[in-house]
């Protein structure tokens, strides 16, 4: 601990008495300057501050602190403070931080005189979790206050084990137990998922208060009749509590079941439902106005159902994120209905809930949802014409490929990023459509027909028109498209150029080579990127020469393409004319821009065991994002004397490539970078650097 002098001191009790909120959180973080017989006193007042950082910002240091018996019993004291209910919860909030260390203390502080005490150390208890717990609560279910074995209970509930279980059951079944303690040990059973037979909870069953406590726990019990009758008729409860417990038990029940027995549930679910059909009617009413936990047993519930008054009501609760998973799931499971209904709903309803049709008709069959899907191609809302079209693709729907075109074709004039948004969405439909039919007998007839319908387009089309054409011959990749694909590599329109050769890439490269060798000339440099890669998937030899002169382009990043493919493609050839030429390429790009040079990394790194003769010399570049490259290469695939050539960069000017060559020669066992990396150590005055440093040592170290 650092020593300060009475000014330091003074300063900050000063601070921490500021009614500046922050200059009172920045006092506590300098709680050391105090001594040590002040820290804790001055950190338990601040535990009581009224702002939540200060007191965040107070836990945090008595966590910290190392002092845990003064901590612990100035925390337990706190406990006390009935006249400052803030303080009284950090301190729980600080004692259950510290975990199971604090264990000892407030176990004693269980037995404490005062009430309060005994309950929010219970509460800590909970809070932590420990096992070792377990006698001290379930002693505490005796306990002369009521409050104080309801909070036992809880704590049970939250620790667990086989004898938290049997106290919590025989508190839940005790007609002389508080109905308070009561209810907590029948909520705690039911987390535990603690199974407990109907006839064990007639008398909690028929206690109004209790019931639905009971009704909850039903639910973990495998194999009792009595229970399930006993929840049905629950469904047809008036009262919302025991209704909505009987339908969580019913959905606890079902997902212990197999497949059989699942079935049966269901089907005696769906009679009672018929014969009240006013459970439906409560659980839409109840769906908008619960909170999270019960809006997702309400939703699961009415997708057992296969009762259309459910569908519009579950997909609205759908829009709420956390629900949505659930929602699509639940409306998945009731079949065709949904269709049916939402079919009939859609023209009163607002665009949201039509977006989040077309995303569920996207995960159905029938040909009503298709329908609606190609109609909602149309919807004046581009969000809902762009989840059809998703759908469409998902569901691969030939009849929606005219449908499809046609949308792009129309949203050419929509030069805005919703109109992007969907021209590339009905692009990805387009060839989700033609690959879903892969392996049909129809599979070819279905892309010449979509080759059809998108040539026709081209004469007079626009440019996002011409690229969609083009990016969806890419995608298919046919051989007998090459002229199409041909004539687009003359396109006005870089972009549509450049998607061109990704669909040349795609072809027989013996076929769609000499169009490549056009492209390498283009006046794009994306186009001339995008031919590089090409070549480099080719298996063809003699495009040697090709790559050889994109290497010497006048853009950086089309040298950076053609590098990278030529190493790795030629470094190992079996050519000794075409190794030696490859190696005076990477020579030569050594020096070259940074993007050049990081090629040559790339290459070397996927070619393996040379990497070292052709990274080494990077190692003295000035961009330490090169030299970072060169040094990961060299870890991966340098033997043990070339990794000698990163010795000297653990004391390189950038942080990054220090840390970098540290963690490298740790990672490889290098033990004679230790002297090095000790001798950096003494000087590092980056804490980044310091830690993988001292992980380092501790790794060659050790």
């Amino acid at each position: 601990m650092l020593n300060f002098d009475e000014r330091d001191r003074e300063n900050v009790l000063r601070d921490l008495e500021s009614p500046d909120d922050e200059v009172r959180r920045l006092a506590v973080e300098r709680v050391e300057s105090l001594p040590a017989n002040e820290v804790i006193p001055r950190l338990v007042e601040r535990l009581g501050d009224a702002s939540w950082r200060v007191r965040k910002a107070t836990v945090e240091r008595l966590v910290a602190w190392p002092d845990t018996e003064g901590t612990a019993e100035a925390l337990i004291g706190a406990l006390a403070d009935g006249e400052n209910p803030g303080r009284r919860n950090a301190a729980v909030e600080a004692l259950i931080h510290h975990g199971s260390k604090m264990l000892p203390y407030l176990v004693a502080a269980t037995e404490a005189r005062d009430g309060d005490v005994r309950k929010f150390a219970v509460d800590a208890l909970a809070g932590i979790g420990d096992p070792g717990a377990v006698h001290a609560l379930v002693e505490r279910m005796q306990d002369a206050d009521a409050n104080v074995r309801a909070a036992a209970a809880d704590a049970l509930g939250a620790v667990g084990g086989d004898e938290a279980a049997r106290a919590l059951k025989a508190a839940a079944t005790s007609e002389a137990q508080d109905a308070l303690v009561r209810f907590s040990a029948l909520h705690a059973l039911a987390g535990l998922e603690v199974p407990v037979r109907a006839d064990e909870l007639a008398e909690v069953l028929a206690d109004p208060v209790l019931r639905p406590g009971g009704l909850a726990l039903l639910g973990c019990v495998e194999d009792d009749a009595a229970a399930l009758e006993i929840l049905l008729k629950g469904l047809a409860a008036g009262a919302r509590a025991p209704q909505e417990a009987s339908q969580k038990s019913l959905l606890r029940m079902l997902s212990r079941a197999d497949g059989a027995a699942a079935d049966r549930i269901v089907q005696r679910i769906r009679s009672a439902v018929q014969e009240n059909p006013e459970i439906v009617t409560n659980t839409i009413e109840r769906l908008g106005n619960s909170d999270l936990a019960s809006q997702l047993v309400l939703i699961q519930f009415l997708g057992l159902l296969e009762d259309e008054r459910a569908v519009v009501p579950v997909l609205l609760a759908g829009r709420d994120e956390a629900l949505c998973e659930i929602a699509l799931g639940s409306l998945q499971s009731m079949g065709e209905i949904v269709e049916d209904a939402i079919e009939a709903a859609w023209p009163g309803l607002d665009a949201e809930a039509r977006h989040d049709a077309c995303v569920l008709f996207g995960e159905t069959h029938g040909e009503k949802s298709a329908a609606r899907l190609i109609a909602a191609l149309d919807d004046p809302d581009p969000a809902i014409r762009t989840a059809a079209a998703r759908s469409l693709g998902t569901r691969g729907r030939a009849d929606g490929l005219a449908p499809l075109i046609h949308r792009i074709e129309i949203s050419a004039v929509e030069e805005d990023l919703e109109g992007e948004e969907e021209r590339v969405a009905a692009t990805d439909a387009l060839i989700d459509i033609v690959r879903s039919a892969e392996g049909s007998f129809d599979a070819d007839g279905l892309a010449d027909r979509a080759i059809e319908l998108l040539t026709a387009l081209l004469n007079g089309a626009a440019d996002s028109v011409r690229l969609a054409v083009a990016t969806v011959l890419g995608c298919i990749g046919r051989p007998q498209d090459l002229e199409v694909i041909s004539l687009l590599l003359k396109d006005a329109s870089a972009e549509v150029r450049r998607a061109a050769v990704d669909a040349l890439s795609r072809l027989d490269q013996g076929s769609a080579a000499e169009s490549l060798r056009l492209a390498i000339a283009d006046e794009s440099p994306a186009v001339r990127i995008a031919a590089a890669s090409a070549l480099g998937a080719s298996e063809h030899s003699d495009l040697f020469e090709d790559l050889h002169r994109l290497a010497e382009d006048e853009d950086a990043r089309v040298r950076a393409t053609a590098v990278h493919v030529l190493g790795r493609r030629f470094l190992t050839d079996g050519d000794p004319k075409r190794r030696a030429a490859a190696m005076a390429v990477m020579h030569q790009a050594r020096d070259d821009d940074a993007p050049v040079a990081l090629a040559v990394v790339e290459a070397a790194r996927e070619i393996g065991p040379s990497a070292a003769t052709h990274v080494v010399p990077l190692l003295r570049r000035a961009e330490p994002e090169v030299v970072r490259e060169a040094i990961r290469c060299l870890g991966m695939h340098a033997g043990g004397r070339e990794l000698d050539a990163v010795l000297p960069l653990v004391s390189h000017p950038d942080w990054s490539v220090r840390a970098e060559a540290i963690q490298v020669l740790a990672e490889r066992g290098v033990k004679n970078a230790v002297p090095a990396i000790l001798r950096r150590l003494e000087l590092e005055q980056d804490e980044f650097v310091r830690s993988v440093t001292l992980r380092a040592l501790d790794r060659l170290e050790g």
